[in-house]
């Protein structure tokens, strides 16, 4: 993994495997025994006359006559190109794709080209899947505009730039197969480019900050004053609107208990018992998180997501530092099983009526377990198997009794159980 660069002054944020962030406008080339300004212009530039550029912008005496092995600086701008796409690989909710004046809503699969945008509301997630693998998930309450999205002809270079007017935009990006390729994401402050890692670009509207957590990789960051500050692996920056920097250490992941256990109550909770000032939390399809279903910032001790389909699923969870900095995610992997049950009992002229209700697919077999005084030894009442959704007592002597019922569901060629919790009734005769 190759170190970033990074410049406050524009907060700009590129690497340094090959040139400098001043020259990442211009595309590398070594010139060949045959080679002349004049061929190269025909073979790769919009226009042949622009050779004069390239001749002078490279000190470049005869233009017919170029010694082999001088390295050519190309401007990108000036250089041909076939234009590449971004499929929208996943779509939830309200996701509209904007071209020019025109809007339309989205859908996967859709093709999106150089000069359109994504706009995510409120609920709603997209994910974006490049030409080379590289992949973007747009989550809730984001712009996310396609700046340049293009392959040149002059060594087949890639060329992908993003811009994130509002919101987060989260990026995996593919190792590039050449030292041209450039692949990066802007923020009103920033500038984004990097090489085959996983980061994490973000404009917060509250705070009028840009921030950058990356996973993996190195930074060096130059500030206004000249110093270079380091930001390894594992760490994030912020850039407040005076362009003064903050980096921190990540925030490490978080340690959520049950966070995997089998999901089959109405709602989908997980208890956040590691408390920080904030938490963000997500639920995906997928353990890339490519295809997310929900997101939620969370200071209280529970993240409560409403009752989802069933299926399989990721829950991810990242710490925020008080600075803002969003920290290393603790992903876990979880099953949701509707299998709900609830119950009610009390006493009628027939005895003591316990009704039970349930949901959930599949075929329902219900247990009825009522325990003497205590719950340590064997049920006094144990039933198995009931279809009907209620049993009735006649006679039990007095005493204090608990009771429970469990719903056993039988579907996808798994067996899962789901327990009331225990509740007391006093019998005592009158």
């Amino acid at each position: 993994m190759g170190k970033l660069a990074l410049s406050v002054a524009t907060f700009s944020l590129a690497m340094c495997l090959c040139a400098p962030a001043k020259a990442e406008d211009t595309i590398s080339y070594k010139v060949v025994r045959g080679d002349t300004l004049i061929g190269l212009a025909e073979k790769y530039m919009l226009r042949t006359g622009d050779y004069r550029i390239i001749q002078k912008r490279n000190r470049i005496a005869d233009p017919r006559m170029i010694p082999v092995g001088t390295t050519l600086k190309l401007p990108r701008a000036l250089l041909k190109f076939q234009p590449s796409t971004a499929r929208l690989s996943s779509v939830k909710g309200q996701v509209t794709m904007i071209d020019g004046s025109t809007a339309k809503a989205a859908s996967s699969g859709l093709l999106l080209a150089e000069g359109q945008a994504v706009k995510t509301s409120g609920g709603s997630f997209a994910s974006l899947l490049l030409e080379d693998g590289s992949r973007i998930s747009v989550p809730s309450n984001t712009d996310l505009k396609i700046v340049r999205l293009r392959r040149y002809i002059l060594e087949s270079a890639l060329d992908y730039d993003f811009q994130v007017d509002r919101g987060s935009a989260r990026s995996k990006v593919a190792p590039l197969k050449s030292a041209n390729d450039r692949y990066q994401v802007r923020t009103p402050r920033a500038v984004s480019a990097v090489r085959g890692t996983d980061f994490q670009t973000r404009f917060d509207e509250n705070t009028n900050r840009d921030f950058a957590e990356v996973d993996e990789g190195a930074l060096a960051v130059g500030v206004k004053s000249g110093e270079t500050l380091s930001v390894p692996a594992g760490n994030g920056l912020a850039v407040n609107a005076d362009g003064s920097a903050i980096t921190e250490a990540l925030l490490p992941p978080l340690n959520i208990e049950g966070a995997g256990k089998l999901q089959n109550d109405i709602s989908v909770r997980f208890a956040l018992s590691d408390q920080k000032p904030a938490i963000r939390v997500n639920i995906a399809k997928d353990a890339g998180f490519e295809e997310q279903i929900a997101e939620q910032i969370v200071s209280g001790e529970t993240a409560d997501f409403g009752n989802l389909d069933d299926g399989n699923y990721f829950f991810r969870a990242r710490a925020i530092s008080a600075n803002g900095l969003e920290g290393l995610p603790a992903t876990y992997a979880f099953k949701r099983r509707l299998n709900s049950v609830s119950g009610t009992a009390g006493a009628s002229d027939e005895g003591w009526v316990f009704k039970w209700s349930g949901q959930g697919r599949g075929t329902i077999r219900y247990n009825f377990q009522l325990f003497k005084g205590n719950t340590d030894g064997p049920a006094f009442v144990d039933e198995t198997g009931l279809t009907e959704q209620q049993i009735i007592l006649s006679e039990l002597p007095d005493g204090d009794y608990y009771w429970r019922v469990g719903s056993v569901q039988f579907a996808d060629g798994e067996t899962n159980t789901n327990w009331t919790p225990l509740e007391k009734i006093i019998v005592a005769s009158n």
